[in-house]
């Protein structure tokens, strides 16, 4: 059998699915370790349109958040805060020992350091200068 590499521009979620289901079987086989599991929590409008949220994965006693996108003109009126708070309590509901959140410079990282996350380690090298933190918080 011949095998190819093939480049997906707009991937489908079935087929990254697939390698998701591959990586938690080899965590199972090696270390006994659950499923992962995604999560998202979304702000809408009455007509039930997606105006921000944060979504992500938990796995491995972590929750990771992945994406966290407020619409412009809802900044700055507390909905970042209640999405962290939702997903510190659906962390500690999964018995996550911590979270992580990463950042690029430009974006929120004195926002997530006031919320108690410290900075675990940071890459350089990005375009224009820009640098990506990756941020960690322990759990009680």
């Amino acid at each position: 059998m011949e095998y190819k590499i093939i480049y997906d521009l707009n991937p489908k979620e079935d087929d990254t699915k697939i390698l998701w289901e591959g990586i938690s079987e080899h965590a199972r086989l090696m270390r006994g370790h659950r499923p992962g599991k995604a999560f998202a929590f979304f702000i809408k409008d009455e007509l039930m349109q997606i105006k921000g949220g944060c979504s992500g994965y938990i796995f491995y006693g972590c929750l990771s958040i992945d994406l966290l996108w407020i619409e412009s003109d809802l900044r700055g009126q507390g909905y970042g805060l209640e999405l962290m708070k939702s997903a510190e309590e659906l962390s500690k509901k999964n018995n996550c020992h911590f979270i992580t959140v990463n950042t690029m410079d430009w974006e929120a990282l004195d926002f997530y350091k006031k919320l108690g996350y410290s900075v675990e380690f940071k890459r350089q090298g990005f375009d224009k200068e820009g640098i990506f933190y990756f941020l960690r918080k322990e759990l009680d």
